[in-house]
Formats: C-alpha cells, structure tokens, sequence
C-alpha cells in the first residue's frame, strides 16, 4: 500500500519522517501497525519504539522494553493488591514480547528467548483477565501444543458454543485476546491454540498442510469438557489459517460453521509474487532446506481437493488490496465450495483486514453466533 495512506491514517507524519531513511524500516513499519493496534499492542508503545529506531534490528530490542516495562507495572500491581490492573499490564507485556519476536526468523535462539518470556508473561494475566484464562495442553502424536480456553463472562453452568481461533504462520495464540472479547461477549467460548509451526510449537513441529489432524486433537479435548457443547463448535482462522480452518471444516464434521479471513485458496499460485520477508517467514515455518524446498513443500498447501467437501457454513472474509493473499484465491474459494459459501469483500482493506477492525471483527462474531 501507499506509504502516505498510513501516515495520514496515524497522525505521524513527523514521526515517520524522523525514521525513513531506511526504506527497509519504513515497510516494515508501516506494514505492521494496523495489525499491531487490533491484537491489543498500545499506540504510544508502537510510537516510542518507533521513534527509538535507527534500524529493524531495534524493532525487537524496543518492544522487549516495553514488554518489561508492563511487566514491572504488573508486578507492582500484583503486589499492591489491584488484580485486574495486574492482569491488563500482564497482558500488555505478553503481546509487546509477541510483536518484538514476531518475523524473527534468523535467530531461533533469540527467537524462542523472548517467547519464554512472552509465555510467561501471559500465565501471569490469565487468572486476572475478564474473562479469565485457563490454559490447555492438547496431546497431538509425539508432542503436546498449548491452547487458551476462555467461557463468557456470563457462564452459568450451563454448556456454550465455542470458537476454534487457528493462528497464521507468524501469528500466536495469544494475539487473539481483543478478537476473543468479541465471540465472549456474544456468549461464545473461545479456544485458541497454537498448532504445528505456529508461536511456541515450531521448535517441536513444523508447519504442515493437514491441519484437521492437530485441531482434531484439540477438538477431542472439547469433546469432554462439560463447559462446552461440542454439538455447536466452530472454527476462525486468518492468513495461514484462514487456509487451516476451511480445511479442517472439510475433514472434521464435528465443526458447524467456518471463517476465513484473508486466507487463500492454493498456496503455490502466488508463491512466485510474494515478498521475500514472507518466504522467509514460510521457509522457517516448514523447517525447509533452503527456498526450492520451501517452494515444494507450499504444493501442499492448498484447497483443491479438499474444499468441494465443505458442508457447513463457510463466510469467506477478504479485502480487494490484500498484498499477501490475492483477493482472487478468495473467489477460488467460494467458487470450489458453492452455496454453503458466502464471500464479503472490504474495499480498501489490507491483508486480513486488519485496518478496518471496528467494521470486520463485530460482523464476524456476528456471524458466527447467528450460525452456532
């Protein structure tokens, strides 16, 4: 997208100004703020680690800090007594310690690092959270994956609908809190996760195109709790998951309805257009050799022979200027899966949409709770 389109979005012309001698900085910033502010980051967070940088190198290095900052403030909170204030500050430095490591792909060491902090940051929030969190552990063949399950504020006892939320391929559970809100405050459970390749199972899993077999294992998990009514489960998934969840729809038919934002059709029909920052990022994902390796295990990763096989609802969610997953593999979408389909298009949106939350994330949960 057009850099200036941003800055007027942001009000920080000046602040972008100070910092964009280095082209590489000024898309790797401007890229990552819509995205940033919907999964709960602070803007002045997002300001003062901006203007801090002289390079993507400082990128991580700013939002460590911040993420230590919100820890202390959390800490100092627990302590005086005021929970909820501990929680949201807990919180706070769960999703800065996310953005920091987020994209890193050249140092696994460093990477997993700031996940173990980003990890532990959130087990601090969750008891404190409103709706409080309780953490999973899904067995899956030769591992265990984490998940977050979170009830309404209003559970009573009585079992409720829940909403499978399945991350992309640099995406963590935790980046789900503010979207989660919008399914619990509609009376839904929520369950996110993350699966092979994805936030702190990649070092125990790659990135793999069947993905109704790990959410298969956490829907067995479901199955037996008795908070939940596994008769209405349903799955959301964006980017990478917005592959994962029409997939998973159609292999599991315990899933009732499906939703997939900014996701693609055929991974391989824009592999050649896609920037080199998300090869990297896949290449990482899969555990490839090199880029000829990564390129053939995206073969994989496609709808083709699975998507005629979707029966339940599917909403397809795009935007006409998504510059990593072409609005068109949408359109293969719903044209493979038929009348259960239904494809809403935002003008102007980018990928996922993420700049237009007030508008996607609402009509979404609506969505899905008319379906469940």
């Amino acid at each position: 997208m057009n850099s200036k389109v941003y800055v007027i979005n942001f009000s920080n012309k000046i602040i972008m100004d100070k910092i964009m001698a280095n082209e590489t900085t000024q898309q790797h910033l401007i890229g990552r703020l819509p995205r940033l502010l919907g999964s709960g980051v602070d803007y002045n967070d997002a300001i003062e680690v901006i203007t801090n940088m002289n390079e993507v190198a400082d990128w991580s290095k700013g939002w460590e800090k911040a993420g230590e900052r919100h820890q202390i403030r959390g800490d100092k909170a627990f302590e005086a007594g005021d929970l909820i204030t501990a929680g949201e500050a807990y919180f706070r430095a769960t999703i800065s310690f996310h953005t920091g490591q987020s994209g890193n792909v050249e140092d696994p060491d460093e990477k997993l690092r700031v996940q173990t902090l980003q990890r532990k940051a959130y087990l601090k929030a969750m008891p404190y959270l409103n709706p409080k969190t309780e953490r999973i552990v899904v067995p899956f063949e030769n591992i265990e994956f984490p998940g977050n399950l979170r009830l309404p504020v209003n559970y009573s006892n009585k079992p409720v609908p829940c909403v499978l939320l399945n991350a992309g391929a640099d995406s963590t559970k935790e980046e789900f809190f503010t979207l989660e809100n919008e399914f619990l405050k509609r009376g839904l459970a929520t369950c996110a996760f993350d699966g092979p390749g994805q936030g702190m199972t990649w070092q125990k899993m790659k990135l793999r195109p069947d993905f109704e077999l790990p959410v298969g294992a956490v829907l067995n998990i479901l199955e037996n709790r008795p908070e939940i009514d596994s008769s209405r489960l349903g799955i959301w998934g964006r980017s990478m998951g917005g592959y994962a969840a029409p997939r998973v729809a159609a292999y599991d038919k315990r899933i009732k309805a499906c939703i997939s934002l900014g996701g693609y059709f055929d991974m391989i029909s824009f592999w050649d257009t896609s920037s080199e920052v998300l090869l990297d990022i896949l290449q990482f994902a899969f555990g490839a050799t090199d880029r000829n390796n990564a390129r053939e295990i995206a073969h994989g990763f496609t709808l083709k022979s699975s998507a005629e096989h979707i029966t339940c609802p599917l909403l397809i969610v795009h935007s006409d200027q998504d510059n990593i997953c072409p609005y068109s593999e949408a359109e293969k979408m719903l044209a493979t899966v038929g009348k259960n389909a239904e494809l809403v298009m935002f003008k102007g949106g980018n990928h996922c949409c993420d700049n237009k939350p007030a508008e996607v994330r609402p009509m979404m949960a609506d969505w899905m709770s008319k379906q469940l």
